[in-house]
């Protein structure tokens, strides 16, 4: 009786979800690589030849010319820059409306500015709306409708997929736990018909990627909802509420200068000549610090050092990183990399790539296999009427 419950759960939500997860699946295949990718096709947007004497210009100065290219009307919120020779500096400005309905409508704005960090020189402007791999990262989120909606259904998506992956590993079982019933759970049949080999891609494919899945699938739903973040958080914890980190304020001063800006910058540069890249978000009032979080590794956010400035006058008012941070708010650093499959680098990206491809196949085999089984139920009903 169990079983049965657990095959019509199986069946009907995966019907019902099969084409989110599709959709989800493949531009997941996609986002896993889109840093290595964005690298190979806008080369010349990414890089820049050094100059001799290898100084960059004052971050002010580079600010202020991203901010030029941008005009007035459009603010700069974000901003990736590169201690390593060769690298533009990335300025972003965005604009979301949150109950917008639809891509296009939820971003009101959206560029990147790459700056030549020896000259100032703007290397290239991107309307990043309509950028690619954008767009392929917000079809992956919320399908383009959105984040209000689109998220919802996306996220409830994932959920239904997780129970499916539950409810598909207790299927997985053999009625009889002998070692030929589990075999046929394990090993492909190499003489098998069209019916029987899709019937294994679903099963044999789904057992191997189930762990790797569950844990895709618990870090999207971390991204999709406060809940499930509380949540993970909650039992990373061991069952306690996660205390959120207190940001302490800058001083206040309605004159802005520029010059305390500059030496965080090239304190942090001195402190971390290594450092992949340094994040830096712009916040709107006089009294919020100026953050940055330098990432130590490639591609990876896990692992990092997070500053806290004074803005008016340059004085580190807090700084921790990735081995201060337990329970979870360590795994909340984590998770984005869990997610992509970031976490180790290019070894469990390609585990991520293959499992999100497998995770792609299931509603279309699972399809399949109702498909099959309906046709066979109504012959079978023929015969009996004749």
């Amino acid at each position: 009786m169990l079983r049965k419950i657990f095959f019509w759960l199986h069946k009907w939500l995966g019907l019902a979800t099969g084409l989110v997860v599709l959709i989800v699946s493949l531009t997941g295949c996609i986002t896993v690589f889109s840093d290595e990718l964005k690298e190979y096709f806008y080369h010349e947007r990414y890089y820049v030849e050094p100059e001799r004497d290898g100084n960059f210009l004052n971050f002010s100065q580079l600010h202020n010319q991203a901010q030029k290219a941008l005009g007035p009307e459009i603010k700069i919120s974000r901003c990736e820059i590169y201690p390593t020779n060769g690298r533009t500096w990335v300025f972003r400005a965005s604009l979301t409306d949150k109950k917008g309905f639809g891509y296009w409508n939820h971003y009101k704005y959206y560029y990147r500015v790459y700056i030549n960090p020896y000259n100032g020189k703007v290397v290239h402007m991107e309307n990043t709306r309509n950028e690619f791999f954008q767009v392929v990262l917000n079809l992956h989120m919320n399908l383009l409708l959105g984040d209000t909606i689109g998220t919802m259904v996306t996220g409830i998506s994932v959920l239904c997929f997780f129970i499916l992956l539950l409810s598909g590993f207790v299927l997985w079982f053999p009625k009889k736990w002998k070692y030929k019933a589990f075999k046929k759970g394990l090993v492909f049949k190499p003489d098998a018909g069209k019916k029987r080999m899709n019937y294994d891609l679903h099963n044999i494919l789904g057992f191997y990627a189930l762990i790797p899945a569950m844990l895709i699938s618990i870090t999207g739903l971390v991204f999709a909802f406060s809940w499930a973040d509380q949540s993970v958080q909650f039992l990373a914890n061991g069952g306690k509420v996660a205390e959120k980190r207190i940001i302490p304020l800058s001083t206040p001063n309605e004159t802005y200068n520029p010059q305390p800006t500059d030496s965080a910058i090239a304190q942090i540069f001195k402190l971390h000549p290594q450092a992949d890249a340094l994040s830096i978000r712009f916040r709107e009032k006089n009294t919020d610090p100026f953050d940055v979080q330098v990432r130590l590794a490639k591609n990876r956010t896990h692992l990092f050092e997070w500053y806290y400035f004074d803005r008016n006058n340059g004085k580190v008012l807090m700084r921790y990183g990735d081995q201060d941070v337990k329970g979870g708010e360590k795994f909340r650093t984590m998770n984005y990399d869990l997610h992509t499959g970031a976490f180790t680098g290019i070894p469990t990206k390609l585990v991520a790539f293959f499992v999100s491809l497998i995770c792609a196949t299931m509603p279309i085999t699972g399809f399949l296999i109702w498909y099959n089984r309906g046709k066979k139920s109504k012959k079978s009903k023929k015969v009996v009427l004749v």
